[in-house]
């Protein structure tokens, strides 16, 4: 096995990772954090000061366990100021994680500017 068999699974051009975020789901980026230390509130952070975005994307790449996307989540929501979307987990869970009801999250999810903002934690 060579180093791009190590780096990539599945065949497809998508590094192995427990967690990739991003300003879209066309725009994601790996996060070297295996264990879950720290290093993902690290990457939220960088792209939150680069980028600037309303909204940030959290997906796992390994589908069977989402913990990185939940801890990514829960981290979003301590510091506020942005909406995680994390598609692989219900709205229910993520609205929960987020402290608010499923139409509110659902609304800040559409319009991250609007009135249903002001309503997170």
């Amino acid at each position: 096995m060579g180093i791009l068999s190590r780096l990539f699974s599945n065949g497809s051009t998508r590094p192995a990772c427990n967690l990739f975020i991003g300003t879209s789901p066309a725009r994601m980026i790996p996060v070297d954090d295996p264990t879950g230390l720290g290093g993902y509130s690290l990457a939220i952070d960088k792209l939150i000061r680069e980028e600037a975005p309303d909204v940030v994307y959290c997906q796992s790449g390994d589908p069977a366990d989402l913990s990185m996307v939940r801890m990514s989540l829960e981290y979003l929501s301590m510091i506020g100021g942005e909406v995680g979307v994390a598609e692989q987990l219900p709205d229910e869970e993520v609205a929960a994680i987020f402290g608010v009801d499923v139409r509110t999250y659902q609304g800040t999810v559409i319009d991250p500017q609007g009135n249903a903002a002001s309503y997170g934690r």
